[in-house]
């Protein structure tokens, strides 16, 4: 079995056939790859929706269990997973068509640890043109994981950028830990410090599918607030990674620390520029800027950079480090938004 792709799914009804429908439409043997769905305790017809469009596909396998979460579920999946190379995929998202086969066999060849490739947010789930790849054109440079994370500062973290080879993660440990959001960044950052092989392709092959009802999208307060808890929970995974690294003999470490710093204050200013669009109270502000300071993520340090270098930034940077004008901007702002 040369991949497998996995996919934990959660009331996906509207969009999981969309998904599996892409995955058909590859140009690999179907013997030589299987799709694994998760169900996690769907409410909806999720899991009626994929055992009908099983019937069509015997490389479709799927299984259930009641509701335990993505980071749960994701570990199930690895544990299941009988391919070569391992390949997660998001139920409401999906792949351009007959996509994934050169990249496949291009890290098969080079017995790659990781390849990576382009992803595109979309709002439609439109008809998915096929991609016509050239295997002969395909000459991808090939370094080792610490090099790429020092050259590629702003890497993406989410895991359906990626095509792993599974005896990587079985042999040095690499899991999802609980986390209260999806758990991506230790694992992508983990991998990469211990891979030998990485190349990136740069090719379109998955779609981010974003709904408008999208959890990440939604205007009321309850999810205003899970989604800054979620990205604070991100932001204290990148400072254990950093202190992680003293005890590390890897390559550029030095630099790869740095690159972490900088990728941690990013998420910590735009993590507080959400705060502050979003209305939040200013005393549920104070508390998460006390659990960024205790994680060592606030005050921004390392935030102002080539990326971010403009009058602008530099000067939400300086407001953003005072709390007393942070907290008075939090009360201007929500003082005018009531009127």
């Amino acid at each position: 079995m040369k991949l497998s792709i996995l996919i934990p799914m959660y009331n996906a009804e509207r969009y999981i056939e969309k998904c599996l429908e892409s995955l058909m439409f590859q140009s690999i043997a179907k013997d030589d790859y299987e799709v694994i769905v998760f169900d996690d305790g769907s409410s909806d017809s999720s899991l009626k929706v994929v055992k009908n469009f099983s019937k069509k596909y015997t490389n479709i396998l799927i299984y259930t269990h009641a509701n335990r979460g993505v980071v749960f579920t994701r570990n199930k999946l690895l544990k299941l997973a009988k391919g070569t190379y391992i390949y997660f995929v998001d139920a409401d998202d999906f792949i351009a068509h007959n996509s994934l086969s050169v990249i496949l066999d291009f890290a098969l060849f080079n017995t790659l640890d990781v390849i990576g490739f382009n992803t595109v947010v979309t709002h439609h789930h439109f008809k998915t043109k096929s991609k016509t790849f050239n295997e002969n054109k395909l000459k991808l440079k090939i370094v080792s994981g610490p090099e790429y994370l020092r050259d590629n500062k702003n890497m993406r973290i989410e895991i359906w950028w990626y095509l792993i080879r599974k005896e990587v993660l079985e042999k040095n440990n690499i899991f999802f830990d609980k986390s209260d959001y999806d758990g991506d960044v230790v694992f992508t950052m983990r991998l990469f410090l211990i891979a030998k092989k990485v190349a990136y392709a740069p090719y379109q092959v998955y779609y981010y599918f974003q709904s408008e009802e999208s959890a990440m999208r939604s205007r009321d307060a309850i999810s205003k607030s899970r989604i800054i808890k979620y990205f604070i929970a991100l932001i204290k995974d990148f400072s254990i990674l950093i202190d992680g690294l003293d005890n590390k003999n890897i390559p550029y470490k030095e630099e790869i620390k740095n690159n972490f710093k900088y990728r941690r204050d990013s998420f910590t200013f735009f993590t507080i520029s959400k705060m502050i669009k979003a209305n939040i109270n200013v005393q549920e502000i104070r508390a998460n800027i006390f659990e960024l300071k205790l994680a060592n993520a606030y005050p921004l340090k390392s935030f102002i950079s080539e990326d971010y270098k403009s009058v602008k930034y530099k000067l939400l940077n300086y407001l953003f480090n005072h709390k007393r004008l942070l907290f008075t901007i939090v009360k201007f702002n929500n003082l005018f938004k009531k009127r």
